[in-house]
């Protein structure tokens, strides 16, 4: 698979946790895209055929059904969004921690503005405990952010456990699977989270501007 990374040939590649090298099918995508656009000019009946289609493929990979998968600009406008369909009378809590990805800590405290509380749990050596969530969560959480894979460090969370507490609080669940998908296999049915995020830039081999 190596022989489809042009970069590769060249050089030892260590930054793919920023931005994956280029694959030679995506080169391709791109050809494409850039093709149908000088022949066609505003093909969206085509586009629109190729966000389907890659819904089917991404709901195949993380264990969801194409229904359940909302394509977006990036994961920070994904999570905002969701966040802004968020109300806060009743259960005021976000529950976040320090090893998440710095726009997601933003993102809550704007929230802020509008009734909700951040709950920021404090790693200890780079690690955050499950007890450390038991203590966070209560019935006055609305949503518990449980970054998957850490960004900073590559702390690597339980999330299944993370979400058995949070439920039984009455809680849900959110996770960025940035770091993680495209190269750990997991099935968000068995995690039993609330919601998703992911984006394409990384481990998925693809450019900015997918979620």
């Amino acid at each position: 698979m190596s022989a489809g990374f042009t970069l590769l040939t060249k050089k030892v590649y260590l930054a793919a946790c920023s931005h994956s090298p280029i694959y030679k099918e995506m080169v391709e995508a791109l050809d494409r895209y850039k093709e149908d656009l000088l022949e066609f000019g505003n093909p969206w009946e085509l586009w629109v055929e190729k966000v389907q289609e890659a819904k089917r493929i991404f709901a195949s990979l993380i264990g969801a059904s194409p229904d359940e998968v909302c394509p977006h600009f990036s994961v920070s406008s994904a999570f905002g969004s969701l966040l802004s369909a968020f109300e806060y009378s009743k259960r005021k809590e976000i529950v976040l921690n320090d090893l998440e990805y710095p726009t997601t800590n933003y993102i809550v405290v704007a929230q802020t503005k509008i009734g909700a509380k951040p709950i920021t749990i404090k790693s200890s050596n780079y690690k955050i405990g499950i007890e450390q969530y038991e203590k966070a969560i209560n019935e006055n959480t609305k949503l518990v952010c449980a970054i998957h894979v850490s960004s900073l460090n590559g702390f690597k969370q339980k999330v299944n456990e993370i979400a058995k507490i949070a439920h039984a609080k009455g809680a849900e669940v959110y996770v960025d699977a940035y770091q993680s998908a495209g190269n750990t296999f997991f099935d968000v049915k068995r995690l039993d989270v609330d919601y998703l995020c992911t984006g394409t830039l990384k481990y998925l081999l693809g450019l900015p501007g997918l979620a």
